[in-house]
């Protein structure tokens, strides 16, 4: 293990120099940021260091017990260096194909954001507009974050005039200015570990990751998604997002309409506001089946802290679903809409090899595409839902035989490498809101498989309806689709729901057969 950890922890020198270097040839002099810098590469690569050496030294049968030391290591590291770390360790823990115990630990990153200090947060307001501090830009401005987040924290103001009551974004102090030190540094290390283990090839996760902050660092682009998704749903009550005041955004604040709910996981807040947890969760199937499907991109970071359920603001007693944070979205070329749309129709009717060539289509490799329904709705390929043990036992089984297994790291790296990075967001984004579905089935097992239902007949309703338009419909309503497309989509969704029914009810009477994981 000491020989090991020696010829590990190299890593941490090459990291933290590489970081330095590239921060020092931004030639900015700031010597105390460039020192920062250099010290939280070596943190997180003495911290991958001792993994690399935790794993070389580990029996197979003992590797539970690595993951969870590691991954605590990991959370450590994340916390204390914070800012762009946070942001890639919330990432890690809902990518695909990552260990349990990483899972667990990372995800606690979501509500473990300290507040920057509100003299630096004032001070990049005042760098925003021109030396106008944000006392002078609202009527009031409360100094105390009501939120705070790896990238960014919400303030409570009040706008001058008008009086109508805001929520002021502001990028966290000296973001842009680590940026290219800290994602050296994760290129490096996630480089190194390749050499070590072979199979670990994420370099995709990093350049993804690094396609994301630049997104999600342009308030103003964010203002402009938030515009886009709120013009597409115009035409449906149901579903809303926050009003942006563009007189008061720049780049890096944003300022748009206080929006008072409560998060889509708080049942027991809804039933006190007289709102329904069912409907909320099927104005938000719709809107996220809609977004992909027909308007050709999709909000690519649903958790339920970023999706908040309100009574509607003109219609007493009916539940709005309104949707935060558009700083990532997903788009889609209309191949990939396409392919994704007579996805869903397959795995509905249970068209085994339609659903195999549209995954195909999406570049998934051969031997996966037996996932892509498994992933998107729980199913096999020929539309079977999936027994979860029948399925581990299966893997278990092919393993013992050389065949495929358990998907794992070194799967997750080869389809990460094959498939389209935008994929991996609308992956993602479909996994977040079928557990916030699941939550709002309040551990209910009939309820939850229920709402999960509907919510999949949604995305199979709207890939029909996306398979009647000529084109994606961007930003603008269903009702802007010709008359033609409109009745054809109506008539196609009775027919293609006639015969998912027919494929279920044959389903029923005949025996499973084994999943094919691997053969296609």
């Amino acid at each position: 293990m000491t020989y090991v950890f020696r010829r590990a922890v190299a890593v941490a020198g090459a990291c933290a120099t590489a970081a330095v270097v590239v921060d020092a040839a931004r030639g900015d002099g700031d010597v105390a940021r460039v020192a920062r810098g250099g010290a939280r590469a070596a943190y997180a690569a003495v911290t991958v260091a001792r993994a690399v050496a935790d794993y070389k030294t580990t029996s197979s049968e003992a590797m539970d017990a690595a993951h969870e030391r590691c991954a605590v290591r990991l959370h450590a590291m994340c916390t204390a260096n914070g800012g762009l770390y946070v942001k890639a360790g919330q990432f890690i823990s809902t990518a695909g194909g990552v260990p349990l115990a990483y899972v667990r630990e990372l995800s606690k990153l979501q509500d473990e954001v300290a507040p920057a200090d509100s003299r630096a947060v004032l001070a990049v307001v005042r760098e925003e507009f021109g030396g106008v501090d944000a006392r002078d830009l609202f009527e009031t401005f409360d100094p105390e974050p009501m939120a705070a987040a790896s990238l960014a924290q919400v303030h409570r103001a009040v706008l001058k005039g008008s009086g109508r009551e805001v929520a002021v974004k502001i990028q966290r102090p000296g973001l842009e200015q680590t940026i290219e030190s800290d994602i050296s540094t994760m290129a490096s290390l996630v480089f190194f570990t390749k050499l070590a283990f072979p199979s670990f090839d994420f370099g995709f996760m990093v350049d993804e990751f690094r396609s994301r902050l630049e997104k999600e660092i342009d308030f103003e682009a964010e203002g402009r998604n938030c515009e886009r998704m709120k013009r597409a749903f115009a035409d449906d009550e149901r579903i809303d997002a926050p009003s942006v005041e563009w007189n008061v955004t720049r780049k890096r604040v944003l300022t748009m309409e206080f929006v008072h709910g409560t998060k889509v996981t708080d049942i027991a807040s809804m039933r006190k506001l007289g709102l329904d947890p069912k409907q909320a969760a099927l104005a938000l199937s719709d809107a996220f089946a809609r977004m992909l499907l027909v308007h050709s991109f999709v909000h690519g970071d649903p958790h339920p802290g970023n999706v908040l359920v309100r009574e509607h603001p003109t219609r007493r007693g009916e539940t709005q679903v309104v949707l935060l944070d558009h700083g990532l979205y997903s788009e889609l070329d209309e191949s990939a809409r396409i392919a994704m749309s007579n996805l869903w129709v397959a795995i509905a009717v249970g068209d085994e090899d339609r659903a195999v060539a549209a995954a195909k289509r999406l570049r998934v490799p051969d031997e996966f595409t037996w996932l892509m329904p498994l992933a998107l709705a729980r199913k096999t390929t020929d539309g079977r839902d999936v027994d979860r043990k029948q399925l581990e036992q299966q893997w278990a089984d092919n393993k013992s035989k050389g065949g495929v297994g358990r998907p794992g790291i070194g799967e997750a790296s080869l389809i990460g490498n094959n498939m389209p990075k935008e994929m991996i967001i609308v992956l993602r984004a479909n996994a977040l809101v079928r557990n916030v579905i699941k939550a709002l089935g309040n551990s209910h097992a009939g309820n939850i498989s229920l709402l999960e239902a509907k919510r999949q007949w949604s995305n199979v309703r709207y890939a029909i309806l996306g398979l009647c338009i000529p084109r994606g419909l961007g930003d603008s309503t269903i009702r802007t689709a010709s008359l033609g497309c409109r009745v054809k989509w109506r008539l196609r969704t009775v027919v293609i729901g006639a015969r998912a029914t027919l494929s279920a009810f044959r389903r029923a009477f005949h025996r499973a057969k084994p999943i094919d994981i691997g053969s296609k």
